[in-house]
């Protein structure tokens, strides 16, 4: 999956302030269990910590953010399009495994990354951890994970 290849590589460097996360993975803890079982030399220098915030969704309410995305990017106004006739959070999760983000605005990744919200967003962490090869897969995913909980903590305070 190319989804995130955009800025995670600037989390284990530092060269960010905003950016740098201390390569703490926050997971809930099926996917602690399938961190746990990658080889020993992928899994260095990551801390984990459990996501404790849990939050569900409903196919109603996340059409009814995808409704409220204002996009520019031609690809993802058509997976808009298909992402609202989805009939499950497993076809979304496919159909995003499916795109290359890295050319996307950030604008653009803002509005998806909100409408997909932390459900489809759990989806998609494992469906990456499933699929762990290199340090860089994992930053990608630290990425999605504080996305992700971005999205917890908001959804806190409906």
């Amino acid at each position: 999956m190319r989804l995130l290849g955009i800025r995670s590589d600037f989390q284990k460097e530092g060269k960010s302030g905003i950016l740098y996360l201390m390569n703490t993975l926050l997971l809930t803890s099926d996917e602690k269990k399938v961190f746990d079982a990658l080889p020993a030399s992928l899994k260095e220098g990551w801390q984990v910590e459990e996501e404790k915030i849990f939050f569900e969704d409903s196919l109603e309410s996340r059409n009814a953010r995808f409704s409220l995305m204002r996009l520019h990017d031609p690809m993802l106004l058509k997976f808009r399009e298909n992402a609202e006739r989805a009939t499950s959070e497993e076809e979304v999760v496919k159909m995003m495994q499916e795109m290359d983000l890295r050319s996307v605005a950030d604008d653009d990744l803002s509005e998806l990354f909100f409408a997909l919200g932390p459900t489809i967003l759990t989806g998609l962490v494992d469906a990456m951890l499933g699929a762990v090869k290199t340090d860089k897969d994992l930053a990608d995913i630290d990425a999605l994970l504080v996305i992700r909980h971005s999205l917890l903590e908001a959804s806190q305070n409906i």
